[in-house]
Order: structure tokens, then C-alpha cells, then sequence
């Protein structure tokens, strides 16, 4: 009986284990945010190419080989620029999940900016008025 409860509580013990492993989350601590000193009204046709661009990278980097995407604004009068990668031991959600809040972080923190750089443990993100 006494092995039988052993073996019970190693089992439980290892499917625990699994499960743990099996979960995870992006780590979205931000260890670096970076904005451009130079700005922009909130009607520049600029405004547009940053929503397009951030939006861009963080709805294609997910699918693309080794989350590693970079992009520009289609609207010739006031380009932005824009790259953004992943951890590539991430899934494709999580990578998903990581940009979302990349986007949030440097669209918050760098409001009206004409550049801005989040750099989190798990992900990256960041977008220029120049190619880079």
C-alpha cells in the first residue's frame, strides 16, 4: 500500500510538473522605452503611418520565420518606418500577446512622437520618421 501511495504522489508530482511547464505568458516587463524628441500634431497625415505601421507590425511579426518583421507606411506624404521581433521561443500567441502590449506601451508613452522604441524581456518594437 505504502508503494502504491508513493507512486500515486510521484505521478501527481510529475503531471504537475508538465502542466506548469506546458503554461506560459510572455514576459512583458518593459526594459527599455525610447521616444523620439521630435513630434507631431495629433491631425499630421503622420498620426495615420504611425496607427498603420504599429498596427502592422504587431498583426504580420507573429506569423512571420523567426518573429522578425519590418515594415513601412504605404501613405507617401509622411512615411514611418517600423520593426519588431520576438522571443522566438514564444508561440505564435504569445508573440501576439507580447506586441500588443509592446504597442500599447510605446503608443502611451510615446504619444505624438515621431519615433518610439519598447524593448520588453520577451519582445520588441519600435518605429522611425527614417529607414532604419
Amino acid at each position: 500500500m505504502a508503494l502504491v501511495q508513493r507512486l500515486n504522489m510521484i505521478m501527481t508530482f510529475i503531471l504537475t510538473g508538465v502542466v506548469s511547464v506546458a503554461k506560459s505568458e510572455p514576459n512583458t516587463n518593459v526594459n527599455l522605452l525610447w521616444c523620439n524628441e521630435n513630434g507631431y500634431a495629433e491631425e499630421d497625415p503622420y498620426a495615420n503611418s504611425v496607427a498603420y505601421v504599429l498596427a502592422d507590425l504587431m498583426n504580420v511579426t507573429p506569423s512571420r520565420q523567426a518573429f522578425d518583421y519590418s515594415t513601412l507606411s504605404p501613405y507617401a506624404t509622411a512615411v514611418s518606418y517600423g520593426h519588431a521581433t520576438c522571443n522566438t521561443a514564444l508561440s505564435n500567441n504569445d508573440c501576439a500577446n507580447c506586441l500588443a502590449a509592446g504597442k500599447a506601451s510605446v503608443s502611451s508613452g510615446c504619444l505624438n512622437s515621431v519615433g518610439g522604441r519598447v524593448e520588453m524581456v520577451d519582445c520588441a518594437m519600435r518605429y522611425e520618421n527614417y529607414p532604419f
